[in-house]
């Protein structure tokens, strides 16, 4: 079924194309919009669609992070789960555009300040994209002021950088500023520094966009740089990219007056020689998108607003006032507007360098249900076939269980669910029988699937779960099971109901061919097992680290747990967690299991960027073994499997996956899987040792 359009590049392919794909899904803190028009922001969009078209090559020289964190999970990892994970970064397609304004169709539960019919100026990549629909967090969303026309309402988000850059530059009444780089952004820089009675001047090659600039206002205008006059600047405003050789800044100083600000609206390296900086002691400032909060995760995806005593200007605060302003008529995008198009053609027009701001109208929107119900339609598979749903679509689903799930034999993919329904496209386009969604509750309602893999983010794996075996799905669902006690209360209900249904949390480990091996050669009696497990870094940033995900810590630490309690094949009795630095995640659990044997798991930060990841080492009486990182198994000094450097270290997925399924087709249990009161048991006792107060703890 098509959902709606939206213009999406595909950097794998390198093109970009005005496609169908799922209307995204509705979120807490959310409201979802219906477009009515949105901007091309030239400079940007043009610099995207090129890193789209760009070859492998080039990509790889333009992003040489990527290129070493590409490198870093080759060597970790194998060359086939590295070329799966490349596969499904540049199979991914991905949003266009960034400033919008559309009417509310539809608004979360916990949202009061917007109401459906209510017109708003929206703002941020994926957000605010060019498609017929989007699902917009409450601080990137504005209300416009009838006086204030749609077209001139979606510039709103330009503005706010603008008036960002502005407020960077300190810019008041009577300051002189120069402006340098007259495109879209310098041409909204200089009105609003002239609305904030500044006096502009403005340096830019093109005749065309210099006379815009002085119809805008500007006192004067120059062709270069080292025509306009030296030392009479307050503020120089570089809204042009570049600067590899630093001769921009170094100009930008010279126009400078003592103590005078730059500040690098565009794409410009901070870097230029110290003598001119230091002798007038130059400030030199970025500006961050649209103002403060972009790119904090609190702030857009959770709506955790700034005080405005400590934050002013926030993005909403700043949209808020160009929206003012717009109403005012001391801001007119107006005269900037090349040209309107319609979506449909505005594939041609992303990026191209003639255009000032290209208007984007969505005329057939309006002919579309106002209220969004997908219809659920997926052919029926033959009954000797497990038809699954996928309910998320993120990188591990991609890299790591859709190629296992393609190997085998009598499944077929039938449907995927992925939150902003881009990545269930990329699935869909891989298996063109698929039909992909938005909401998890199209997949759940469906009776032409029998079975979900879940890999979501963590604080939605207990709710998806409940709804999954209560619609009588056989449910494999990553871990961790859940992130907190009313999640496990939740799931503890629905498994007193003792449904018919196969439920597996996705512990691998315990089906890898080392731990098989190692369970076959370990002796009777107490046993001692050490677990030190370094995992790589993640940003700050990270959704891991979001309020109510649960942190990395309580994301991973079953894996590790369950190989354990799977090796000793008894009881465990006790968990104490012993927090290094709880805001890392750095820990170390101790295991007591009822025949005595003890364990213990070091989840710390890696030392140094070679450090194995995993090294598992097990001792009793006459015995002692080592696993080193899935790669090499020495069981009392002799080397009992090896893998080789450059393949992918077996951690089990494919006899995990292949044993799930299995029991799903035969009704025959897999002694190997722990049922569902089990899993409930060790994350009771998991959340239990985190917080201090388990139970199972010592005495």
């Amino acid at each position: 079924m098509t959902d709606m359009r939206a213009l999406l590049r595909f950097p794998g392919e390198r093109r970009i194309a005005v496609t169908d794909c799922p209307v995204p899904a509705l979120l807490p803190g959310t409201i979802m919009v219906r477009t009515e028009i949105s901007v091309i922001s030239t400079g940007t969009e043009r610099q995207q669609a090129d890193e789209t078209k760009a070859s492998l090559i080039r990509k790889a020289w333009q992003r040489p992070d990527l290129v070493a964190l590409t490198i870093e999970k080759f060597r970790r990892d194998g060359a086939l789960a590295t070329i799966n994970a490349v596969k499904g970064r540049l199979g991914r397609p991905m949003a266009t555009g960034y400033a919008s304004c559309g009417i509310v169709v539809a608004v979360a539960q916990d949202v009061t300040e917007f109401d459906i019919g209510q017109r708003v100026a929206c703002a941020g990549l994926g957000h605010a994209s060019h498609a017929e629909y989007n699902i917009v967090p409450r601080n990137l969303a504005c209300s416009v002021p009838d006086a204030v026309t749609s077209e001139k309402a979606t510039f709103a988000t330009l503005y706010a950088i603008a008036l960002h850059a502005v407020r960077q530059g300190e810019l008041v009444i009577g300051h002189r500023v120069a402006v340098i780089g007259c495109g879209l952004i310098g041409q909204l820089v200089t009105q609003t520094a002239i609305a904030a009675g500044a006096i502009v001047t403005a340096i830019e090659p093109a005749p065309e966009r210099r006379d815009m600039a002085m119809a805008s206002g500007a006192s004067n205008s120059y062709v270069e740089i080292r025509n306009a006059p030296a030392d009479q600047f307050d503020a120089v405003l570089i809204c042009t990219s570049g600067n590899e050789t630093g001769t921009i800044i170094e100009a930008a100083a010279r126009l400078c007056r003592d103590r005078g600000i730059i500040v690098c609206v565009g794409d410009i390296t901070p870097k230029a020689s110290r003598n001119i900086l230091y002798r007038k002691e130059i400030t030199i400032r970025q500006v961050r998108s649209y103002g403060p909060g972009r790119y904090d995760p609190n702030y857009e995806q959770l709506g955790q607003d700034y005080p405005i005593g400590h934050a002013r200007w926030t993005v909403k605060r700043n949209m808020q006032a160009a929206l003012a302003l717009l109403k005012s008529g001391k801001l007119d995008p107006t005269p900037l507007v090349s040209q309107q198009i319609d979506l449909e053609d505005a594939a041609d027009f992303l990026g191209s360098p003639s255009m000032m701001a290209t208007v984007i109208r969505y005329q057939n929107v309006d002919n579309r249900p106002k209220a969004y119900k997908p219809a659920v339609q997926i052919n029926t598979a033959s009954d000797s076939t497990i038809r699954i749903g996928l309910i998320g679509a993120g990188n591990y689903m991609v890299s790591t269980l859709l190629p296992r799930l393609r190997r085998q034999e009598d499944t077929t993919i039938k449907a995927v669910v992925s939150q902003s329904g881009l990545s269930a496209l990329a699935i869909r386009r891989q298996f063109p029988d698929a039909t992909a969604f938005a909401a998890a509750e199209d997949i759940l309602a469906s009776p032409d699937i029998d079975t979900v893999f879940i890999a979501t983010r963590h604080n939605s794996h207990a709710d998806l779960a409940c709804k999954a075996l209560n619609a009588g799905k056989h449910v494999w669902l990553e871990k961790p099971l859940c992130v907190s006690r009313e999640q496990l209360e939740a799931l503890e209900k629905v498994a007193k109901q003792n449904s018919p249904q196969i439920f597996m949390v996705g512990h691998n480990r315990r089906f890898t061919p080392m731990a098989a091996m190692l369970k076959k050669h370990l002796p009777k009696g107490k046993i001692q097992f050490r677990y030190q497990v370094r995992p790589a870094p993640i940003p700050t940033d990270h959704w891991l680290n979001l309020q109510g995900q649960g942190g990395r810590t309580i994301g991973e630490i079953s894996h590790f747990i369950d190989l354990i309690s799977a090796l000793a094949e008894t009881e465990l009795l006790r968990l104490q967690c012993d927090w290094i630095e709880r805001e890392a995640g750095d820990s170390i659990w101790h295991l007591t299991f009822a025949d005595g044997s003890r364990g213990e798991v070091s989840y710390l930060r890696p030392a140094r960027k070679n450090t194995p990841k995993e090294i598992l080492e097990v001792s009793a009486p006459g015995f002692a073994a080592v696993m080193n990182d899935w790669r090499k198994l020495v069981i009392n000094g002799a080397t009992i499997l090896r893998k080789p450097l450059l393949t992918s270290p077996d951690k089990g997925h494919d006899d995990a996956i292949a044993a799930f399924l299995d029991t799903i087709k035969t009704g025959i249990h897999d002694p190997r899987i722990p049922g569902i009161a089990s899993e409930i048991h060790l994350m009771d006792q998991i959340l239990g040792a985190v917080s201090g107060d388990n139970q199972y703890g010592p005495a």
